[in-house]
């Protein structure tokens, strides 16, 4: 797991020989995914737990040996991703056989090149590069959405703010003008904080490079301290690195898209598991195996009450307090979709989404890019 606390998790765009964070080791990863060489380490027995789930009791296979070893990738990690943590700490992924380790990219991009490489079993990511691969001929699989809301959130430094009349509570229509003659930034160019980035600008009828400066800038490592200095004016990730960067005084938060205060974001296919069409068709068991960890991992996280797992919370994701760390996850598992479903409409939303930034042309059709067949409600 990433064993820095959230303000000094390793988070520059994402270069080959990079140091990775990693759920499973305490040690980073040195990546070089195009020619899959990935730090191997052992792996520590697991734990014989006891978990009662849907009112069942089960227990979790107590020899790591036992365990079939897959990796996931992600872009950063931010609250959307905890089910994977959660569940790989506290043996849902185990009772399915399944030792799983997270990998963080430090943004969107590398993540699924994993998968195509095949480095990776999966990726948990935003919908760009569903798209966008498949215009590129390199079709891939949506096999579960993990959240249906687009919850990237942006803050704006607090001095620009203040000199702008910007408030939290300012319409938001008045901060997205505000952006005009500024540096903004997302994690990486083509990520989707960019892209999010680009259609505010073009809402606010601001010509993108233009009238406003989009950079990568990574992640929550290099962000913070670039809106607090000044050298950006707003920048775009997930929680709780916004609300991180409020508390510490230096910025104002700028969208409320957790929330869902946008409905244009609301039941938008966004964080959803990638998997390659050729490692789907020959391990389909390994694929249900580990959904159904997940949407139990899910299930359990959006039932039970915050506290019950604050400490696994805290463990995961420091600087925070206790109350925020609850508010926060009170919020983004409202954005997880429990039975896995990817919809027609939330597809639909995040394809509108990334023809209007110009990412894609046109868009891909649903039943080629989408199944919901290894779900176990299918």
């Amino acid at each position: 797991m990433c064993d820095q606390p959230l303000h000094l998790v390793a988070s520059h765009p994402a270069r080959t020989h990079d140091k990775l964070a990693s759920t499973h080791f305490r040690s980073p990863l040195t990546r070089d995914f195009a020619a899959k060489r990935i730090v191997q380490r052992s792996l520590a027995p697991a734990v014989g737990i006891f978990f009662v789930l849907s009112l069942l009791a089960w227990s979790v296979p107590s020899r790591a040996a036992d365990l079939e070893k897959i990796r996931v990738t992600i872009p950063v990690p931010v609250f959307t991703f905890f089910p994977l943590y959660f569940g790989e700490e506290h043996g849902f992924f185990a009772k399915e056989g399944l030792s799983v380790e997270t990998i963080s990219t430090n943004g969107d991009g590398p993540d699924v090149d994993a998968v195509i490489a095949g480095s990776a079993q999966f990726a948990a990511s935003t919908p760009n590069r569903l798209f966008t691969s498949y215009q590129q001929g390199k079709r891939l699989l949506d096999v579960m959405t993990l959240t249906n809301r687009m919850s990237i959130d942006c803050f704006m430094n607090k001095a620009l703010a203040d000199k702008d009349g910007i408030k939290p509570d300012s319409p938001f229509e008045q901060k997205l003008k505000a952006m005009k003659d500024q540096t903004v930034a997302g994690t990486r160019p083509g990520a989707f904080t960019y892209l999010l980035l680009e259609a505010y600008a073009k809402r606010a009828g601001l010509t993108p490079q233009k009238d406003i400066k989009i950079i990568g800038i990574g992640g929550p490592n290099s962000m913070l301290p670039a809106v607090e200095n000044g050298q950006v004016a707003v920048a775009c990730i997930g929680s709780p690195t916004v609300e991180l960067a409020v508390k510490r005084g230096k910025a104002i938060q700028f969208s409320y898209n957790l929330v869902g205060k946008d409905p244009a974001y609301n039941d938008f296919l966004f964080q959803h598991i990638y998997v390659s069409p050729e490692y789907a068709k020959e391990h389909p068991e390994t694929v249900r195996k580990f959904i159904r960890g997940l949407l139990a991992s899910v299930n359990y996280l959006v039932s039970t009450p915050v506290e019950k797992y604050l400490p696994a919370l805290k463990k995961q994701f420091s600087g925070l307090p206790d109350d925020m760390l609850t508010t926060i996850f009170e919020e983004t598992r409202q954005t997880f979709r429990t039975d896995g479903v990817t919809t027609k409409e939330s597809f639909k939303k995040a394809a509108d989404f990334l023809i209007e930034t110009g990412a894609i042309k046109k868009s891909a059709p649903y039943d080629e890019l989408v199944t919901n067949e290894y779900l176990p409600s299918h």
